[in-house]
């Protein structure tokens, strides 16, 4: 779907004369849902600590950062009506391609197919189950829990953040002032630490606790948005079946 996107906003943008390329579309090799179920990979603990390889955004969504000029921005958002004397697509190429992405969704309004993706509207639902979930006092026992364990083997933490978040590894806000020295990772004391404290996530149960917590958390989210999500379904479906059709160039934009 990405990639028909880039495609169709790529030719819109050529229509009002701005040649622009966006990056190929990359793999996704986030681990999906690890923040939620506070899930820690023991190998990692062993071998770095808490320090864990950077989390970009291409490796989350399989989109790749990219720089664009103002001139790009301004068509593909519509911040202007014309370009060099050529008429900008109500809205914006970004909309006029999004529009023929979402065409045929069933059940959908004219306005809900007419407008940009929203991509952060399931994850501001995401948001809210989270919201809900770690007010769940079975988060709050899973922690104690996990703490005990930790304890028997000679760390004093009282959550798994406390643990990660300890002074001798974590980042702070002074780190980044001029001529502070970095601290030190994967120093003996962060790797003992993050190997007990991996294994008593995995004694205590704790992110089988955290992932019944928050599934039921966005199932009670589900259920009360049950209306939006059959939408947000259905443009998906579109897009998806659409996307194919760009790509094999059965469906272009039309002027």
């Amino acid at each position: 779907m990405t990639q028909a996107r880039f495609m169709l906003m790529e030719e819109c943008l050529r229509h009002v004369g701005i040649n622009f390329r966006f990056p190929a579309i990359q793999p996704v090799t986030d681990l999906r849902n690890v923040d939620l179920l506070g899930w820690l990979d023991p190998r990692q603990a062993a071998e770095s600590g808490y320090l864990e390889p950077g989390r970009s955004s291409d490796e989350m969504t399989g989109e790749p950062p990219y720089p664009i000029t103002d001139e790009a921005s301004y068509v593909l958002y519509g911040k202007i009506r014309r370009y060099h004397g050529r008429t900008v697509p109500p809205e914006g190429c970004m909309a006029k391609a999004d529009a023929l992405l979402n065409r045929g969704a069933g059940g959908v309004t004219p306005a809900d197919a007419g407008k940009r993706f929203d991509d952060d509207e399931v994850p501001r639902y995401v948001d809210s189950a989270a919201d809900l979930a770690v007010k769940d006092p079975r988060i709050a026992a899973a922690e104690r829990e996990w703490s005990d364990c930790m304890r028997s083997e000679g760390f004093d933490y009282r959550s798994t953040d406390e643990a990660r978040g300890d002074r001798r590894w974590a980042a702070t806000v002074n780190d980044d002032s001029i001529g502070h020295t970095p601290k030190p990772r994967g120093t003996k004391a962060e790797i003992d630490t993050a190997v007990a404290d991996a294994a008593c996530r995995e004694e205590t149960g704790y992110s089988d606790v955290r992932r019944k917590v928050y599934v039921e958390a966005e199932n009670r989210i589900i259920g009360q948005s049950r209306a939006r999500f059959d939408v947000i379904k259905s443009l998906n479906q579109a897009r998806l079946a659409n996307s194919a059709k760009v790509l094999d160039g059965r469906l272009t934009l039309s002027w």
